[in-house]
């Protein structure tokens, strides 16, 4: 389904005609809010297969950090250089990371990235559409976007040459804004993301049971899907022979 069709479906049987235009085009006057609000309810609620993503970078000769959208919890970091090597880089304490690599990274010896640490990304006082990295003395290092909806790592040492770098993680499913808009959510579970946008009203409007009711009703419908990756991990062998 597309946003549009279960926007249609989240009004008609919500009963909520205010929240769209009108009955004829079901244009969003407000009934997105609510299923999008939903859909992170959804993403939060259980962690199954559709849960992980990987987010995938060229890095090139200098490049130290990474900053990425939507990521909910960084789990593993890879590189790979343009022989088709790969390998996991080690996570690090980011104070433990920084001691170890305490200069400018401009100032650093370049080499193989072999260790990271996620890095918060939200300065006081905030700068719109400014994200600041890392300062070393007067020599700051900033992105033009507004960290809000951005994570980010630092890797160290600062690369030497061209890597695909892959972060591996949590992610939250792409917003839905236009009507031909979909994701697994709409795609999948479409009759789920209606319910979570019905669940959000209730939220809204305070209404306790009505809340309770809802999820009660889709966390019987998705019971199964975090089952489904369990029985996937656990199944035939899982290590190799050295």
């Amino acid at each position: 389904m597309t946003l549009l069709a279960v926007r249609t479906q989240f009004v008609k049987r919500s009963g909520r005609y205010d929240l769209v235009t009108d009955a004829t085009s079901f244009a969003d006057n407000g009934a997105d809010f609510f299923i999008n609000a939903g859909q992170k309810f959804l993403d939060r609620l259980e962690t199954h297969k559709k849960s992980f993503s990987t987010y995938y970078e060229s890095i090139t000769a200098g490049d130290w950090y990474s900053i990425f959208q939507n990521c909910r919890s960084i789990k593993e970091v890879w590189i790979s250089n343009s022989s088709g090597e790969k390998w996991k880089l080690t996570k690090t304490d980011f104070d433990v990371l920084r001691a170890a690599y305490a200069e400018d990274p401009a100032n650093l010896t370049q080499g193989d990235p072999l260790y990271y640490s996620p890095i918060y990304l939200r300065t006081s006082p905030e700068t719109a559409n400014e994200i600041t990295i890392d300062q070393f003395g007067s020599t700051e290092y900033t992105v033009a976007a507004d960290h809000y909806e951005y994570n980010g790592i630092v890797f160290m040492p600062p690369a030497q040459e061209t890597y695909t770098l892959e972060v591996k993680g949590l992610f939250y499913h792409p917003a839905l804004s236009l009507d031909a808009d979909t994701n697994y959510w709409t795609e999948v579970q479409s009759i789920v993301l209606v319910m979570a946008a019905m669940r959000a009203v209730e939220v809204l409007y305070r209404n306790t049971e009505g809340v309770k009711d809802w999820e009660n009703a889709i966390k019987a419908e998705l019971f199964g899907l975090g089952l489904d990756m369990i029985e996937e991990d656990i199944a035939e062998v899982n290590e190799m022979e050295g």
